[in-house]
């Protein structure tokens, strides 16, 4: 007896090796190169401008736990995103560790299909935000507590009466308060939970009666995890968030019952379908239009050498006995029920506020139901007599999963590297901003909210707030879209936003507009004197460029430069450091200025990949009759018409002697 249990600890040892090692190829591949995404940006400004206590005010509105993660974590980490990623990797992998370890406590014979489902739960493809580690260690500490809460609970049934049953049982609950307090739609991961209790229960021999008196005996004091939580958080707790707020979400429900019934079994069931099959082949597909061959190679050695791992893992630990699942068939019945009860009830608290997966924007709803996803992929492949196939399908999901999460890395490290030129350049082109400033911008990483923008912005020029008794960012931010747009040509005044404590005061009167074209076009600042529109920029921008005040822009100041965190180390001087630098010169006026920097660039032999980054050049040429350097700035910059008709605009507006007017006239007005 004593030799087996030794066998099943090492053996499970074992199984934890290959979660870590499979999870760190998976996850850390890139973790050097992410920084900040979406939310982060807010929570972390806040955080440098008041103290972590700051954390407090913010979830306050919707979900006050969360604080006890993120206070305790700036503490730690600082502002530093790597520590925060290698955290949420840990808990992640501390999640996977305990679902595993759940599902060897109810099917200890099946040791081969309950680690096939630990590594699917723990490798899903369907959830996409790992890398966005700093706003979502919340859910990730929450799943890991949720799914450690099953293992004590689990742990108090099985252990005898007394103090160490009660420790365990008052541990659960603790445990259990603390995940439903950072995410409160993960209380779907009740179910299983309570599908664990009752299925213990129904193993025990007895009447129907003696089974359910054991099952409420057994679930009774964790019935204090989901009741007192949902007590609190409908009677007591007032949610400021429209998406968290119940009776919101819930208006309307009782004037059109039937309409909401079908809808939400209609979207129940297509939300099923993403998260148990689409996960694994759809958010792949999406990422894998920006990606090239070479680039692949990597990926697909990544995962060869996954399977290299498990399948020396699986061939060292395997027994003669072993390769098949147990002769036992019920586990696969309550296999089944316990699969299908995590994809209901993992989706449903999602769906009845009025959310949907989506694996662009909200891969973070599949977390709860993924576990129901990784119970049945592997029990379907149990029903398949051939181990070898049962060997090649899972290792065809292990290799989607491993592709996707290596292609959702190779992303997020691009949109941190845009993000991080970006605002270098930003940086190179303005010394400060004037306080009040409005900036609208435009670059390949998508700003959807305003924080995306005055989140950096402030880190560099305002990193303290403005405010002393609540965070109030110095520079504010709109975001590009159709709405702004209406509301610079109407000229709109001054707004008030007060956003989890965060207030900001958006004019629109005093907007200054940053565009980067393309991604290879350098930043360029809007200058209503002189417009100077890429012929592939957005016509939104365009619209608004009139109304791009350069005043705001604070001459004569000492250039910021941005902090390592998060904006990584000063990029090496390519052509758009002396395009920055050359169009702030012709801002203030210095044309000896930029024809130095003009000549720096040709002895280099730097040139623009966007015609119109050669105005400030073309002009300090002509400014001093250099028709020659006109003439070669003539041959890349003509091809583009709309820069070419710009450029006549601009030189023959400019106080030109006869001979260089005349030379500019031939060279880029040849229609006039």
């Amino acid at each position: 007896m004593k030799t087996e249990k030794t066998a099943n600890r090492f053996e499970f040892l074992i199984s934890v090796s290959q979660l870590s090692l499979v999870s760190a190829i998976v996850y850390l591949f890139f973790i050097r190169q992410f920084s900040y995404f979406n939310d982060d940006w807010y929570l972390m400004y806040a955080a440098g401008a008041r103290g972590p206590s700051v954390f407090w005010d913010i979830f306050s509105v919707d979900r006050p736990l969360r604080a006890l993660v993120m206070i305790p974590a700036y503490t730690l980490f600082g502002a530093n995103p790597f520590y925060y990623n290698l955290s949420a990797f840990l808990f992640r992998l501390i999640g996977g560790f305990s679902f595993l370890w759940i599902l060897r406590m109810l099917w200890p014979e099946n040791r081969r299909v309950t680690l096939w489902m630990a590594l699917l739960f723990l490798t899903y493809p369907g959830f996409l935000s790992q890398p966005n580690a700093i706003d979502y260690l919340c859910h990730l500490t929450g799943l890991a507590a949720g799914m450690l809460s099953i293992v004590l609970t689990i742990k108090a049934i099985r252990t005898g009466t007394g103090s160490e049953k009660s420790l365990l049982y008052v541990a659960s609950v603790v445990f259990g308060w603390f995940y439903l307090g950072q995410i409160e739609w993960f209380i779907g991961l009740e179910f299983l939970r309570f599908a664990c209790v009752l299925l213990l229960s129904n193993r025990s021999k007895g009447t129907i009666w003696e089974m359910l008196v054991r099952f409420f005996r057994w679930a009774f004091p964790v019935f204090f995890i989901p009741g007192v939580f949902l007590t609190w958080r409908l009677f007591f707790f007032n949610s400021e968030r429209g998406a968290t707020d119940v009776d919101l979400q819930f208006t309307g429900v009782l004037e059109a019952p039937i309409t909401f019934i079908l809808k939400l079994l209609s979207t129940l069931l297509d939300d099923i379908l993403d998260v148990l099959i689409r996960a694994w082949g759809t958010p792949l597909k999406r990422l894998s239009y920006e990606i090239n061959s070479q680039e692949w190679v990597t990926g697909v050695g990544i995962a060869l050498l996954i399977l290299a791992t498990l399948w020396i893992a699986y061939r060292a630990s395997q027994k003669p006995e072993e390769g098949k699942s147990s002769k036992w068939s019920g586990w696969r019945r309550e296999a089944i029920w316990i699969g299908l009860g995590l994809l209901v009830f993992g989706l449903l608290p999602v769906i009845l506020v009025g959310r949907t997966v989506d694996f662009k924007n909200f891969s973070r709803y599949t977390l709860i139901a993924s576990a129901g996803a990784a119970v049945l992929w592997p029990l379907g492949l149990s029903y398949i007599s051939n181990v070898k196939l049962q060997n090649i399908f899972f290792g065809i999901l292990i290799v989607s999963a491993s592709l996707t999460h290596y292609a959702n890395g190779l992303m997020h490290a691009r949109d941190t590297k845009a993000m991080r030129d970006f605002w270098w350049q930003v940086s190179w082109r303005i010394p400060q901003l004037e306080p009040g400033t409005t900036l609208v911008t435009h670059y390949s990483v998508a700003a959807e909210e305003d924080y995306f923008t005055w989140g950096p912005a402030n880190l560099i020029y305002y990193p303290e707030s403005a405010h002393k008794d609540y965070v109030q960012p110095t520079i504010y931010a709109a975001l590009l879209n159709d709405e702004t747009v209406s509301k610079v040509l109407a000229r709109t005044r001054q707004e008030y936003s007060n956003r989890r404590s965060i207030v900001v005061y958006p004019n629109y009167r005093n907007i200054l507009i940053l565009t980067q074209p393309t991604p290879d076009s350098c930043v360029h600042v809007m200058d209503f004197n002189q417009l100077e529109l890429s012929a592939a920029e957005d016509a939104r921008v365009a619209t608004m460029a009139p109304y791009s005040e350069p005043e705001h822009i604070l001459l004569g100041e000492s250039f910021h430069t941005p902090p390592v965190i998060p904006f990584g180390d000063e990029p090496s001087y390519g052509w758009c450091y002396y395009y920055q630098k050359a169009s702030y010169a012709r801002q203030m006026g210095d044309w000896n200025e930029v024809v130095l920097l003009g000549e720096e660039t040709h002895a280099l032999g730097l040139f623009a990949d966007d015609p119109i980054e050669w105005m400030p050049f073309l002009q300090a040429y002509a400014y001093f009759d250099n028709t020659a350097r006109m003439e070669e700035i003539a041959s890349f910059l003509t091809s583009d018409r709309l820069v070419a008709q710009q450029a006549c605009q601009t030189l023959t507006g400019m106080p030109l002697t006869p001979s260089t007017l005349e030379m500019a006239d031939k060279l880029f007005c040849p229609g006039k």
